[in-house]
């Protein structure tokens, strides 16, 4: 019973070592947060254009 209660104690804690581990490879990647940021200028760029449009 103790034993079960402890694996459980240690998963949360094992995720979130991982989890932090993957989100600092993508930090230091910086390849990601590129491509996001394109991403998102290009919807900018979008939202302007469709903006332009509904003025005409």
């Amino acid at each position: 019973m103790s034993e079960t209660r402890k694996r459980n104690e240690w998963i949360p804690i094992v995720l979130g070592i991982v989890f932090g581990s993957v989100l600092l490879l993508i930090v230091l990647n910086g390849g990601m947060c590129e491509r996001y940021e394109r991403r998102m200028q290009r919807q900018h760029m979008m939202q302007e254009y469709l903006d332009s449009m509904r003025k005409h």
